[in-house]
């Protein structure tokens, strides 16, 4: 019987080289410096609402990144190569400034799992999307600025979360502006991760295990992101 591990998820790894390989962790870097790993996880992942649940999947990602100071980009519910997975986008202060990207798919099953993570950093252009974006949206009109300094319409929970707070998705943020900042981390995450789900294999074995239900618990499974 084929063992389930690292190995049994392949894509297209076109420009990338391998710096890790393992049956629990295999990782590629590219020529910008963004990695890529499959981490396998042994044992039963512990996700705080079903696949199926999409405002609970997005309220747990959302209350775990603010947790730990991240901000929620994206989250929702996909198929990938016939499995049910998560797609979860997030961004993260780094020192000394400047902002990193991790984009994931999160595919669990009952008895294991397995978690594709894109790592991308700003660099250089730090900043740089930001305020272009801004700037064309105070011009236009859509974000204006109080008596008080605070920028209005420029920052919010992306699915309407009014209480949400901490690191906030902004209108820079968008999926509609990668193509203008292909070289910012938030797309070369999004082109990473857009490329494993479009030529994402997956080992019979796998795709013929029990599907993933939620059962309550709180080990942070996840955070291996």
């Amino acid at each position: 019987m084929m063992l389930i591990s690292a190995e049994s998820l392949r894509f297209d790894l076109r420009g990338l080289r391998m710096t890790n390989t393992g049956s629990a962790l295999r990782e590629w870097t590219s020529a910008a410096g963004d990695t890529l790993g499959v981490h396998f996880v042994d044992g039963p992942p512990d996700l705080a609402a079903d696949l199926s649940d999409l405002a609970g999947l997005r309220r747990f990602y959302r209350e775990r990144a603010a947790a730990d100071g991240y901000g929620l980009i994206e989250c929702d519910s996909v198929r990938v190569a016939g499995c049910a997975a998560a797609r979860v986008v997030l961004k993260l202060p780094q020192q000394p400034g400047g902002l990193s990207y991790l984009a994931s798919l999160v595919l669990p099953f009952r008895d294991f799992g397995f978690l594709v993570k894109a790592h991308c950093i700003e660099r250089t252009t730090a900043g740089v999307r930001e305020a272009q974006v801004l700037q064309h949206a105070m011009a236009s009109g859509q974000v204006t600025q109080s008596e008080h300094g605070d920028l209005l319409g420029w920052a919010r929970d992306p699915y309407g979360d009014a209480a949400a707070s901490g690191l906030l998705w902004n209108l820079s943020d968008a999926r509609a502006h990668d193509a203008r900042f292909p070289d910012h981390a938030l797309s070369r995450a999004r082109s990473l991760l857009d490329r494993v789900e479009a030529t994402l294999r997956i080992d019979d074995n796998v795709r013929a295990a029990p599907a993933f239900v939620h059962r309550g618990g709180k080990r942070p499974w996840w955070r291996r992101w």
